[in-house]
């Protein structure tokens, strides 16, 4: 026996060492056709004939990429996840799969498009796309890239506390329940004569605040913004109450 292949369809080459009654191939990167050249010897005289020529069709696959990694906040709906686009020989399918480590991966339910729009996240999730061409009934399978949407989670912290003090005097210091979590950490206060409408202290960019003389209820809150790369989120503390005791002694 002597096995040959062929990639083009036209010129059959001998397979060095293929002289067996049948044939493994080696892994495929194009279509391949084979067949097998068959020789007999009788009385000194040989005859050879080759078998039909058969195909193994190669389904070709790329994966493509998905792009790409973001940072959002807390609760807040990433953007698309886009797609360039696999290439293929059969019909193609999509399934994302997910993950909170990174590690460990399990499918989304419903997600079959080509690209992705992940829900509102409150956690660090990971995401990745498996692709199969289907051709001849036979399906392959690729994964692309994964892609990592970091969520900015951070507590604020808060603010204390109420106080009350005599007309023209100064409240003691507003206090900081220290902000922890993701980012770097930044402050803005504000201050209102209502409670309702409040205006932005300027300079005023401490973890504390120290208020001065005061002649009226003034209301205070404190604005904290956690920054990771170049994204911002932002949340606002509790409201306190610095409580003036306007007093008018009258006369005698």
């Amino acid at each position: 026996y002597q096995w040959q292949s062929i990639l083009n369809g036209l010129t059959f080459y001998n397979i060095t060492g293929a002289t067996d009654e049948t044939y493994s191939a080696g892994p495929l990167m194009a279509d391949t056709w084979y067949r097998r050249q068959v020789t007999s010897t009788l009385n000194g005289n040989t005859c050879t004939e080759p078998t039909a020529a058969i195909i193994v069709t190669v389904n070709n696959l790329t994966a493509g990429a998905i792009g790409s990694n973001q940072i959002i906040c807390d609760g807040d709906n990433p953007a698309e996840l886009t797609s360039v686009s696999p290439t293929y020989d059969g019909t193609v399918t999509y399934a994302w799969h997910s993950s909170s480590d990174g590690i460990a991966f399990g499918p989304v339910g419903g997600a079959s498009s080509e690209t992705y729009t992940p829900p509102a996240l409150t956690a660090d999730t990971w995401y990745k796309r498996i692709v199969t061409s289907t051709l001849n009934g036979v399906p392959c399978s690729k994964e692309s890239n994964i892609v990592k949407i970091t969520v900015n989670n951070f507590d604020p912290g808060s603010i204390s506390a109420d106080q009350t003090i005599c007309e023209g005097s100064a409240p003691a210091p507003i206090l900081s329940v220290t902000p922890t979590g993701d980012g770097v950490f930044s402050y803005k206060w504000f201050r209102s004569i209502n409670g309702t409408d409040f205006n932005e202290i300027f300079g005023a960019l401490s973890e504390t605040y120290n208020p001065g003389n005061l002649i009226a209820d003034t209301w205070y809150r404190r604005e904290v913004t956690s920054k990771i790369g170049s994204n911002t989120c932002t949340m606002v503390n509790n409201t306190v109450k610095i409580t003036v005791n306007n007093l008018d002694p009258g006369s005698v």
